[in-house]
Protein backbone atom coordinates (compact mmCIF):
# COMPACT_ATOMS: atom_id res chain seq x y z
CA UNK A 1 0.00 0.00 0.00
CA UNK A 2 1.59 3.58 -0.93
CA UNK A 3 1.68 6.19 1.05
CA UNK A 4 -0.83 7.93 -1.33
CA UNK A 5 -3.74 5.03 -0.96
CA UNK A 6 -2.91 4.85 3.00
CA UNK A 7 -5.86 5.52 4.97
CA UNK A 8 -5.73 8.62 7.01
CA UNK A 9 -6.94 8.99 10.58
CA UNK A 10 -9.17 11.27 11.16
CA UNK A 11 -7.52 14.19 13.28
CA UNK A 12 -10.03 15.88 15.35
CA UNK A 13 -9.33 20.17 15.38
CA UNK A 14 -8.62 21.57 18.67
CA UNK A 15 -11.67 22.41 20.46
CA UNK A 16 -12.28 26.46 19.93
CA UNK A 17 -11.78 27.27 24.11
CA UNK A 18 -8.59 25.51 24.00
CA UNK A 19 -7.29 27.32 21.20
CA UNK A 20 -8.76 30.63 22.60
CA UNK A 21 -6.95 29.22 26.03
CA UNK A 22 -3.79 28.89 23.96
CA UNK A 23 -3.42 31.81 22.15
CA UNK A 24 -3.98 34.14 26.06
CA UNK A 25 -1.26 32.36 27.36
CA UNK A 26 1.12 32.98 24.53
CA UNK A 27 0.36 36.28 23.91
CA UNK A 28 0.30 36.82 28.35
CA UNK A 29 3.74 35.15 28.41
CA UNK A 30 4.68 37.54 24.90
CA UNK A 31 3.59 40.38 27.19
CA UNK A 32 5.47 39.16 30.13
CA UNK A 33 8.39 39.34 28.37
CA UNK A 34 8.57 42.81 26.44
CA UNK A 35 7.66 43.97 30.34
CA UNK A 36 10.21 42.47 32.15
CA UNK A 37 13.39 42.69 29.58
CA UNK A 38 13.80 46.68 30.15
CA UNK A 39 12.42 46.17 33.69
CA UNK A 40 15.80 43.63 34.37
CA UNK A 41 18.22 46.32 32.81
CA UNK A 42 18.40 44.20 29.56
CA UNK A 43 20.84 45.30 27.17
CA UNK A 44 22.61 43.78 24.18
CA UNK A 45 24.30 46.55 23.28
CA UNK A 46 26.61 46.65 26.66
CA UNK A 47 27.34 42.76 26.31
CA UNK A 48 28.26 42.96 23.18
CA UNK A 49 30.27 46.62 23.02
CA UNK A 50 33.80 46.66 22.30
CA UNK A 51 34.44 47.71 25.83
CA UNK A 52 33.20 44.39 27.30
CA UNK A 53 34.76 42.42 25.30
CA UNK A 54 38.04 44.36 25.48
CA UNK A 55 37.55 43.86 29.64
CA UNK A 56 36.68 39.92 29.58
CA UNK A 57 39.65 39.21 27.04
CA UNK A 58 41.74 40.83 29.44
CA UNK A 59 40.62 39.11 32.21
CA UNK A 60 40.62 35.75 30.92
CA UNK A 61 44.15 36.32 29.59
CA UNK A 62 45.50 37.38 33.09
CA UNK A 63 43.90 33.82 34.59
CA UNK A 64 46.52 31.78 32.45
CA UNK A 65 48.71 29.73 33.01
CA UNK A 66 46.60 28.38 36.22
CA UNK A 67 48.09 27.60 39.35
CA UNK A 68 49.58 23.81 39.67
CA UNK A 69 52.10 24.07 42.68
CA UNK A 70 52.24 21.05 44.58
CA UNK A 71 50.99 22.23 47.67
CA UNK A 72 48.37 24.30 46.11
CA UNK A 73 46.75 21.47 44.38
CA UNK A 74 47.05 19.46 47.84
CA UNK A 75 44.85 22.50 49.17
CA UNK A 76 42.34 22.56 46.37
CA UNK A 77 41.68 18.64 46.77
CA UNK A 78 41.11 19.02 50.32
CA UNK A 79 38.63 22.02 49.87
CA UNK A 80 37.10 19.78 47.42
CA UNK A 81 36.79 17.02 49.50
CA UNK A 82 35.32 19.38 51.79
CA UNK A 83 32.44 20.58 49.42
CA UNK A 84 31.75 17.11 48.67
CA UNK A 85 31.29 16.34 52.50
CA UNK A 86 29.16 19.30 53.27
CA UNK A 87 26.67 18.19 50.07
CA UNK A 88 26.53 14.51 51.31
CA UNK A 89 25.19 15.57 54.65
CA UNK A 90 23.24 18.23 53.89
CA UNK A 91 21.22 16.03 51.52
CA UNK A 92 21.04 13.20 53.90
CA UNK A 93 19.81 15.34 56.87
CA UNK A 94 17.46 17.05 54.01
CA UNK A 95 15.95 13.79 53.45
CA UNK A 96 15.93 12.10 56.94
CA UNK A 97 13.65 15.76 57.50
CA UNK A 98 11.80 15.44 53.93
CA UNK A 99 10.53 11.82 55.02
CA UNK A 100 7.67 12.97 57.66
CA UNK A 101 6.98 16.19 56.08
CA UNK A 102 6.19 14.62 52.94
CA UNK A 103 3.69 12.21 54.43
CA UNK A 104 2.26 14.71 56.49
CA UNK A 105 1.26 16.49 53.68
CA UNK A 106 -0.25 13.85 51.29
CA UNK A 107 -3.57 15.58 49.56
CA UNK A 108 -6.68 13.29 50.27
CA UNK A 109 -7.93 12.29 46.67
CA UNK A 110 -10.89 10.56 45.29
CA UNK A 111 -12.52 8.36 47.46
CA UNK A 112 -10.36 9.31 50.38
CA UNK A 113 -12.54 12.16 50.50
CA UNK A 114 -15.51 11.00 50.36
CA UNK A 115 -15.13 8.49 53.16
CA UNK A 116 -13.50 11.89 55.18
CA UNK A 117 -16.31 13.96 54.36
CA UNK A 118 -18.28 11.56 56.71
CA UNK A 119 -16.37 12.42 59.60
CA UNK A 120 -16.39 16.48 59.73
CA UNK A 121 -13.66 16.52 62.63
CA UNK A 122 -11.08 14.15 60.91
CA UNK A 123 -11.18 15.72 57.89
CA UNK A 124 -10.66 18.89 59.53
CA UNK A 125 -7.75 17.49 61.70
CA UNK A 126 -6.35 15.83 58.24
CA UNK A 127 -6.40 19.40 56.18
CA UNK A 128 -4.76 21.10 58.90
CA UNK A 129 -1.87 18.89 59.26
CA UNK A 130 -1.52 18.79 55.46
CA UNK A 131 -1.51 22.57 54.85
CA UNK A 132 0.51 22.90 57.95
CA UNK A 133 3.19 20.78 56.22
CA UNK A 134 2.80 22.39 53.00
CA UNK A 135 3.63 25.84 54.66
CA UNK A 136 7.10 24.26 56.61
CA UNK A 137 8.03 22.78 52.98
CA UNK A 138 6.86 26.22 51.61
CA UNK A 139 8.94 28.16 53.61
CA UNK A 140 12.11 25.92 53.96
CA UNK A 141 12.36 26.23 49.94
CA UNK A 142 11.43 29.92 49.34
CA UNK A 143 14.28 31.16 51.24
CA UNK A 144 17.82 29.98 48.84
CA UNK A 145 20.81 28.43 50.02
CA UNK A 146 22.58 31.76 50.28
CA UNK A 147 20.40 33.69 53.41
CA UNK A 148 20.00 30.60 54.95
CA UNK A 149 23.63 30.36 55.06
CA UNK A 150 23.97 33.72 56.22
CA UNK A 151 21.62 32.66 58.84
CA UNK A 152 23.49 29.51 60.70
CA UNK A 153 26.44 31.76 60.11
CA UNK A 154 25.09 33.66 62.38
CA UNK A 155 24.16 31.15 64.64
CA UNK A 156 27.00 28.40 64.79
CA UNK A 157 29.43 30.54 63.28
CA UNK A 158 31.73 30.53 59.90
CA UNK A 159 32.90 27.00 58.28
CA UNK A 160 31.32 24.13 56.88
CA UNK A 161 29.06 22.96 59.53
CA UNK A 162 27.05 26.58 58.61
CA UNK A 163 26.68 25.09 55.22
CA UNK A 164 25.54 22.07 55.81
CA UNK A 165 22.65 23.31 57.49
CA UNK A 166 21.87 25.83 55.32
CA UNK A 167 21.67 23.04 52.33
CA UNK A 168 19.51 20.93 54.83
CA UNK A 169 17.26 23.65 55.30
CA UNK A 170 16.43 24.30 51.58
CA UNK A 171 16.39 21.02 50.28
CA UNK A 172 13.90 20.16 52.84
CA UNK A 173 11.55 21.92 51.31
CA UNK A 174 12.46 20.85 48.09
CA UNK A 175 12.31 17.13 48.69
CA UNK A 176 9.96 17.10 50.84
CA UNK A 177 7.28 19.00 48.05
CA UNK A 178 8.83 16.09 46.02
CA UNK A 179 8.14 13.14 47.89
CA UNK A 180 4.74 14.02 49.14
CA UNK A 181 3.67 14.09 44.98
CA UNK A 182 5.23 11.32 43.86
CA UNK A 183 3.41 9.51 46.63
CA UNK A 184 0.52 11.09 45.46
CA UNK A 185 0.89 10.31 42.12
CA UNK A 186 1.15 6.30 42.82
CA UNK A 187 -1.96 4.01 40.92
CA UNK A 188 -4.61 4.99 43.13
CA UNK A 189 -6.38 1.32 42.73
CA UNK A 190 -3.33 -0.44 44.42
CA UNK A 191 -3.62 2.00 47.48
CA UNK A 192 -7.68 1.18 47.83
CA UNK A 193 -7.19 -2.30 46.59
CA UNK A 194 -5.26 -2.36 50.35
CA UNK A 195 -7.21 -0.31 51.98
CA UNK A 196 -10.18 -2.18 51.29
CA UNK A 197 -8.82 -4.98 53.37
CA UNK A 198 -8.91 -2.69 56.31
CA UNK A 199 -5.30 -1.48 56.32
CA UNK A 200 -4.72 1.26 57.86
CA UNK A 201 -3.05 4.85 56.49
CA UNK A 202 0.72 4.37 57.77
CA UNK A 203 0.19 0.71 56.35
CA UNK A 204 -1.22 1.82 52.83
CA UNK A 205 1.95 4.03 52.87
CA UNK A 206 4.70 1.78 53.82
CA UNK A 207 3.28 -1.35 51.52
CA UNK A 208 1.58 0.46 48.14
CA UNK A 209 3.06 4.47 48.36
CA UNK A 210 6.69 3.71 49.28
CA UNK A 211 7.42 0.63 46.93
CA UNK A 212 5.93 2.01 44.12
CA UNK A 213 7.53 5.19 44.07
CA UNK A 214 11.02 4.19 45.60
CA UNK A 215 13.13 4.07 42.49
CA UNK A 216 11.56 7.52 41.73
CA UNK A 217 12.13 9.02 45.15
CA UNK A 218 16.01 7.52 45.14
CA UNK A 219 16.40 9.26 41.55
CA UNK A 220 14.87 12.68 42.50
CA UNK A 221 17.12 12.48 45.83
CA UNK A 222 20.65 11.78 43.83
CA UNK A 223 19.26 14.96 41.82
CA UNK A 224 18.89 16.92 44.82
CA UNK A 225 22.58 15.82 45.42
CA UNK A 226 24.08 17.07 42.26
CA UNK A 227 22.51 20.42 42.95
CA UNK A 228 23.55 20.62 46.47
CA UNK A 229 26.81 19.64 45.72
CA UNK A 230 26.64 22.73 42.81
CA UNK A 231 25.43 25.00 46.16
CA UNK A 232 27.94 23.89 48.11
CA UNK A 233 30.71 25.61 45.39
CA UNK A 234 29.22 28.80 46.36
CA UNK A 235 28.16 28.67 50.01
CA UNK A 236 31.85 29.97 50.95
CA UNK A 237 30.99 33.25 49.92
CA UNK A 238 29.35 33.59 53.10
CA UNK A 239 31.67 31.94 55.03
CA UNK A 240 29.54 28.57 55.09
CA UNK A 241 33.00 26.31 53.93
CA UNK A 242 34.42 24.33 51.11
CA UNK A 243 35.78 25.44 47.62
CA UNK A 244 33.90 28.56 47.77
CA UNK A 245 35.89 30.24 50.60
CA UNK A 246 39.03 30.22 48.26
CA UNK A 247 36.89 31.02 45.13
CA UNK A 248 36.20 34.22 46.59
CA UNK A 249 39.69 34.81 48.69
CA UNK A 250 41.58 34.76 45.09
CA UNK A 251 38.37 36.98 43.54
CA UNK A 252 39.43 39.47 45.77
CA UNK A 253 43.34 39.55 45.92
CA UNK A 254 43.41 39.48 42.58
CA UNK A 255 45.09 35.95 42.30
CA UNK A 256 43.57 34.75 39.06
CA UNK A 257 45.58 32.20 38.54
CA UNK A 258 44.50 30.54 41.15
CA UNK A 259 40.95 31.28 40.70
CA UNK A 260 41.68 29.66 37.01
CA UNK A 261 42.58 26.27 38.86
CA UNK A 262 39.52 26.40 41.54
CA UNK A 263 37.31 27.02 38.42
CA UNK A 264 38.93 24.20 36.80
CA UNK A 265 38.11 21.85 40.03
CA UNK A 266 34.94 22.97 40.36
CA UNK A 267 33.91 22.10 36.51
CA UNK A 268 35.92 18.53 36.50
CA UNK A 269 33.76 17.50 40.02
CA UNK A 270 30.62 18.98 38.51
CA UNK A 271 31.30 17.07 35.11
CA UNK A 272 32.20 14.08 36.97
CA UNK A 273 29.18 13.86 39.32
CA UNK A 274 26.79 14.67 37.16
CA UNK A 275 28.12 11.61 34.69
CA UNK A 276 27.69 9.31 37.70
CA UNK A 277 24.47 10.58 38.56
CA UNK A 278 22.76 9.76 35.39
CA UNK A 279 24.01 6.58 35.47
CA UNK A 280 23.35 5.59 38.74
CA UNK A 281 19.71 7.66 37.61
CA UNK A 282 19.60 5.34 35.12
CA UNK A 283 19.66 2.08 36.82
CA UNK A 284 16.88 2.78 39.49
CA UNK A 285 14.60 4.29 36.86
CA UNK A 286 15.13 0.65 34.71
CA UNK A 287 14.47 -1.34 37.80
CA UNK A 288 11.43 -3.72 37.31
CA UNK A 289 9.29 -1.82 40.38
CA UNK A 290 9.81 1.88 39.01
CA UNK A 291 6.63 1.84 37.52
CA UNK A 292 5.50 4.93 39.53
CA UNK A 293 6.55 8.59 37.37
CA UNK A 294 4.77 12.11 38.64
CA UNK A 295 2.11 13.36 37.33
Amino acid sequence: MSLETAPRLPVAPPRPRLRRASLAFLITVAGAVVIAMPSAGVDPGALLSPDSADAASRFIAGMFPPELAPDYLARVATLVLQTIAISIAGTAIAAVAAVPLGLLALRLRGEERGRAATGAGRWGARWAVCLAARLVLNLARAVPELAWALLFVVMVGLGPFAGVLALAAHSAGVLGKLYSELLESVDQRAVEAVRATGAREIAVTMLVRVPLALPVLLSYTLFRWECNLRAATVLGLVGAGGIGTELILAFRLFRYHELLTLVLAVLALVVLIDATGQVIRAQLLDAPDASCLPE
